[in-house]
Order: structure tokens, then C-alpha cells, then sequence
């Protein structure tokens, strides 16, 4: 009987002791995050832990949190010739996913793929136009870092019209907090091509630079007081969100207005945009353009600045970039040097990475060039075949590499 009542209060010690533990250690976790949350308002701001604790990792409606400067449409308004052609799309395709070859017919690929909208332009005509999960021709789309490809034409228009002289300029005859500083060395062209010396740190909740260069509040004073330089690069690329937040301040200065304005007028109008398109702020109070990802927009129109590229900068009775500057901005040299991408995301694939746009070899031997953001936003010019493709996206969507699926697409297009 004693024995049986201690074994009674043990067990009752034990059951009080275990919940005791849980509570104690919830309270120093609480606490501990509240301290952190605390102290990391004050090292960066308020507004901005708020915002990666709320929202967490980037999506596609990410346009309805961020405030917004409108890129008006043009009044000379472009609609392409259209000549749909269904057929189209039972054509197979073969691909990748996990690394295992995978084939389906191009339309059961595209709904199973959290595809949102899917246009072909070839010969200026649209011969493939499909929205899915939702989507509609009237819908918003973004472009994640898609937008580092336009932030590259404009720098290209900007050279053409004096306002910039030449991509081999210091970086610091621009930004005059540079002058005198180690940054001085930095020119226009390593921040296009990702290949300057600025230290870059992905992960790391918000300590790490992916969620301080797409949450911050200020995005300008981010960029210039990010002034930390490693040699651990070694000229090589290294995919760096501080480039085009750099490249947007040298576009405000050298053209004194925004670069949504500078965009709107220079590009927008003259490609026929049909409806009002919008850039993404950082916020009210700072509304710097967030140039590493928040072009938004309606797919139709954003397919035109692809005919544009096709046209060597000309479209819509408008010549808009310069065609040196496209041939030198989208293509890199190949073959490529293999070392200059090791330990990236481009290691092994064969793509290569000139001003912000992507390049790789199609089944002619020339190359296709093409923007890519997150998720699997991609506008896709094949010169060779006279092709143009926009797929964006709520995901990548169990495909390894989209790129060899478009470039599939513009040879068998071309050749139908």
C-alpha cells in the first residue's frame, strides 16, 4: 500500500514536472523571439520586420502589398495579328523534373504546371494565347526579376539619348557618396553582367540580403550604405539584388525623373501598350521603383516588348532601343567559361548571363536569349525562329528547366 502511494506521487510529480518544462521553455522561446523582433526593429526598422514577418517569402499577388507608381498605356495602341492555332498545342514536349525525363502534350503541361498565362507570338502573329488557375487576358501579372531585363534596356536608352556616356563609367561618377571609397572601382558594367566585388547573403530570415533588398522600406538608403566588399568573387557571377536598386538610383540621377516615368515614356507608349501597366515601391514615403522584381502588368502588352527586341529595338513605327545595344546586352559569348558560374544556380546548364538578360544555343547553333523571375516568369525571343514567348507563373510547377522547354517550343513553332 505504501509502496503503490509513492509510486502514486511520482507519477503525479512526473505529470506536474513535464507540462512545468513545456511552459518554461515556451516562455523563454516567446520571449527570446520578442527581444529578437525587438532588437532587429531597431538595427533596421520597424516597417520592415513587419513585413517579412507578415508576409513572409515573396508571391505573386505581392503587387497588392507594395505601393505603386502607374505606367500609363500608350494612346497609339498596338494589337497584334492573331492566328490561333490549336493544334499547336498537342504538340509533345519532353523535359525534366527531379532530374527524371518526363513528356506530355504541350496544354497538359501547361495546366498542371501552375502556369497563369502562356502566349507564342511568331512572325508577329499570336498563334498561342492560354490563361490558367484563375487567370484571365485581364489579369495582373508580375515580373518578378523579369524587371532587371527592362531595368537594362533603359539603362541602354539612356546611353543612347547622352544621358549616360558608357557602361565602363565608375559607378561613383553617378553617386557621389561613392567618390573617395573603395565602391569608386565598381563600373555600370560589373553591376549589369553580376560581377562586382559588393558582398551578397542569401537566407537568414531577415538578416539576409534577399528579404532586406525586396521588404525595406527605404531601398535607396539600403543601397548606398551597403558598401561591404569581399575578393571572394573573383570577377566571377554572383547574383546580386543591390545591382539594379544601384542601377535605379544612376537612372534617377543622370535622367533627373523616376525610372516608372523614364519606362512609361520611352518604352510603355511606343511599344502600343494597351493597358496601364505599374512599378512596384518600396514605399509611400521613399517611392524608389523596386527594380529587382516589380514590374506588373497584363501579359499581352508585356509580350510586345519581346516583338520590340525581335525587331532590333523597333516596333510600333518607333525605333525605341538601339540595336548594338540589344546584341550587346543579351548575348553572351560562347562557348562559356565554365568557372565563371561555378557554385551559382547557372552552374552546369549552359546559359549564360550578359547585361541582366540570359543566353543559350538553340537547335540551329545561334542563340535565343530570355528574362527569367521567380517562379518561373520567363519572356523567351528567339531570333533564329522569329519567336517570342511569355509564360509566367504561381510556380515553377514540377519542371526542371523552362528554358529548354520555349526553346522546344520556338523550333517546332517555326517549323508547323
Amino acid at each position: 500500500m505504501h509502496s503503490q502511494l509513492i509510486n502514486k506521487n511520482r507519477n503525479l510529480n512526473r505529470r506536474i514536472t513535464i507540462p512545468k518544462l513545456f511552459v518554461i521553455f515556451f516562455s523563454v522561446l516567446l520571449i527570446a523571439s520578442i527581444l529578437l523582433i525587438f532588437v532587429s526593429s531597431i538595427m533596421f526598422s520597424p516597417q520592415y520586420v513587419f513585413r517579412t514577418i507578415i508576409n513572409g517569402n515573396s508571391g505573386v499577388e505581392d503587387y497588392k502589398i507594395f505601393p505603386k507608381r502607374v505606367i500609363h498605356k500608350s494612346s497609339h495602341s498596338y494589337q497584334y495579328d492573331v492566328d490561333i492555332d490549336d493544334s499547336l498545342k498537342s504538340m509533345t514536349i519532353d523535359y525534366t523534373f527531379n532530374g527524371k525525363p518526363q513528356s506530355k502534350p504541350l496544354s497538359s503541361l501547361l495546366k498542371d504546371s501552375d502556369t497563369s498565362s502562356f502566349i507564342v507570338v511568331q512572325n508577329d502573329k499570336v498563334v498561342i494565347e492560354d490563361y490558367f488557375n484563375g487567370y484571365t487576358k485581364d489579369s495582373v501579372n508580375t515580373s518578378f526579376s523579369m524587371a532587371k531585363s527592362i531595368d537594362s534596356l533603359l539603362i541602354g536608352i539612356a546611353i543612347e539619348k547622352g544621358y549616360i556616356q558608357s557602361v565602363r563609367q565608375s559607378i561613383a561618377e553617378f553617386i557621389n557618396e561613392f567618390k573617395g571609397t573603395k565602391m569608386e572601382d565598381i563600373t555600370i558594367e560589373d553591376l549589369l553582367s553580376m560581377r562586382s566585388d559588393i558582398r551578397y547573403e542569401e537566407g537568414n530570415i531577415w538578416f539576409g540580403d534577399d528579404a532586406k533588398t525586396y521588404y525595406m522600406p527605404d531601398l535607396r538608403k539600403l543601397a548606398l550604405s551597403h558598401t561591404n566588399l569581399t575578393d571572394s568573387y573573383q570577377g566571377n557571377f554572383h547574383y546580386n539584388n543591390y545591382h539594379p536598386l544601384l542601377l535605379g538610383i544612376i537612372l534617377e540621377r543622370s535622367t533627373d525623373q523616376s525610372v516608372s516615368d523614364f519606362f512609361e515614356q520611352n518604352v510603355w507608349k511606343k511599344i502600343g501598350a494597351e493597358h496601364d501597366a505599374s512599378w512596384s515601391l518600396d514605399s509611400k514615403k521613399s517611392a524608389f521603383e523596386k527594380m529587382e522584381s516589380g514590374i506588373n502588368f497584363k501579359a499581352i502588352d508585356f509580350v510586345k516588348i519581346g516583338s520590340m527586341l525581335l525587331h532590333d529595338g523597333r516596333w510600333n513605327g518607333h525605333s525605341i532601343v538601339n540595336e548594338n545595344w540589344i546584341a550587346q546586352s543579351t548575348r553572351s559569348e560562347f562557348p562559356i567559361n565554365p568557372d565563371e558560374y561555378k557554385g551559382s544556380f547557372l552552374e552546369g546548364r549552359n546559359i549564360g548571363y550578359q547585361y541582366f538578360w540570359y543566353s543559350t544555343p538553340n537547335d540551329k547553333g545561334t542563340l535565343d536569349y530570355f528574362a527569367s523571375g521567380k517562379y518561373g516568369q520567363f519572356l523567351y525571343i528567339s531570333p533564329e525562329h522569329q519567336t517570342v514567348i511569355l509564360r509566367t507563373g504561381k510556380a515553377m510547377g514540377n519542371v526542371d528547366n523552362w528554358p529548354d522547354i520555349l526553346k522546344q517550343i520556338s523550333g517546332k513553332v517555326d517549323r508547323d
